[in-house]
């Protein structure tokens, strides 16, 4: 299908109305640029995914966000502490041992609310934002550059909408990724996930009270603690398929087995009683072979997503709306929409992606642990803890990648390349 409409009706035209591409869309608008972004959903609308990290804080904070944060019911997150299947408590690792000042504190945050302040946070910006409108397919000229996508609002008729720029921030959708056969799995990550909430579960005394606690279990698999307003913690279970559904297939009976058996966490949750219904994937990690096209970027999930060991959804699709915001501003200016230009950005992305797969690989190694670690490599404590904040792109992190590659093997290189692409 081709398009030629000579001005394009909007500079950027934004798949995904979560908080990628919220924040992209608010940075181009303030940039002079006309943005739209079409949301499949009517928000407010249920997403997992909830705890923030304290990298997001600058991207945050130039989005004009933090005021709106500070003013939340979320509970605040200073630390992350792991708890062996024995019940064995680390230290917490508290964000402030590398970072100065509020910036050393972050949210755990309820989704429904979260990106309903994203989106009309672009709102307020001048972002127009049209919801419950599906993109059905990304349009591309006879040149092979993307020019426009064909939306369909519900209830209504199907049109062609034209831009210079198309970002794909859809999320696991990855609506550019399924169109042109770009999606595939990460190897050695094949793993499964399953959660609920409960209410009146146990909140740690003080600064520790809106932590997040992971609680390991057998098979190198863990669960997630998070708490979040309203007396509801959210309770996840991450671990191969082949160990989660061995005895059974059903979401439900897993979960309930899972959260049976882990006695740590059931000291926690002895009073509570679970308040929502099982959710679950079967299989969490995948990544597009190519993240930026002629005239398009992917974002935020949309363009990979690993594991949520380190909770990093949410600083990656923060982080990689404002890193591609800047270079499609670059690219506008210039008139030059080239994979070349837009793509600027998905090398130091990529490399601090790379930097958290490692370390993720390294979690799931039955050989590896942070203690041991640590131990042996006590220079390298504070480097552990940016990864765990998030301080891992556009920075150095030779010196504890060689350290980490003395403890555990070095997975196979997963590169963000650029095939030639036919449309």
């Amino acid at each position: 299908m081709s398009l030629t409409v000579t001005p394009a009706a909007y500079d950027v035209v934004v798949i995904g109305g979560g908080p990628a591409g919220a924040a992209a869309a608010t940075f181009l608008q303030r940039q002079g640029h006309r943005c739209v972004v079409l949301e499949n959903t009517q928000f407010p609308r249920y997403h997992i995914g909830e705890s923030l990290i304290p990298h997001t804080y600058g991207t945050l904070d130039r989005l004009g966000l933090l005021p709106k944060l500070r003013a939340s019911h979320f509970p605040v997150k200073h630390s992350v502490r792991f708890v062996s299947p024995s019940g064995e408590e680390s230290d917490p690792f508290y964000f402030s041992e590398t970072i100065e000042g509020d910036g050393a504190r972050t949210w755990q945050v309820l989704r429904s609310e979260f990106d309903v302040l994203c989106l009309e946070h672009a709102r307020e910006n001048g972002v127009e934002v049209r919801t419950q409108t599906q993109c059905q397919t990304v349009i591309f000229d006879e040149a092979g550059q993307a020019c426009g996508v064909l939306a369909k609002p519900r209830g209504g008729e199907a049109e062609e909408i034209s831009c210079r720029v198309v970002i794909d921030a859809s999320g696991r959708s990855t609506v550019i990724g399924s169109q042109l056969d770009l999606k595939t799995d990460v190897a050695g990550l094949d793993k499964a996930a399953v959660w609920s909430y409960y209410r009146g579960a146990k909140r740690r005394p003080g600064i520790d009270a809106g932590e997040t606690t992971v609680f390991m279990i057998q098979d190198r698999g863990w669960f997630w603690y998070i708490p979040l307003p309203n007396d509801m913690v959210s309770v996840g279970v991450v671990a191969s398929p082949e160990y989660l559904f061995a005895e059974d297939s059903d979401f439900e009976a897993a979960y309930s087995r899972e959260v049976a058996k882990c006695g740590p966490l059931q000291e926690m949750l002895t009073a509570a009683t679970r308040d929502d219904r099982i959710h679950g994937l079967r299989r969490m990690a995948y990544r597009n072979r190519q993240t930026a096209g002629d005239g398009w970027v992917m974002i935020g999930d949309a363009a990979a997503f690993l594991d949520p060991i380190y909770s990093s959804g949410l600083f990656l699709a923060l982080a990689s709306a404002e890193l591609a915001a800047g270079c499609i501003h670059d690219a506008l200016v210039a008139d030059d929409v080239s994979a070349q230009r837009l793509g600027g950005f998905t090398r130091p992305l990529w490399n601090g992606i790379e930097v958290i797969r490692r370390l993720i690989h390294a979690f799931y190694d039955p050989s590896f642990s942070f203690h041991k670690f640590v131990e042996r490599y006590p220079e390298q404590r504070s480097a552990l803890i940016d990864c765990l904040v998030g301080d891992v792109v556009e920075k150095d992190m030779s010196g504890f990648l060689e350290a980490l590659a003395q403890m555990t093997p070095v997975p196979q290189p997963v590169t963000d390349t650029s095939p030639e692409i036919k449309v």
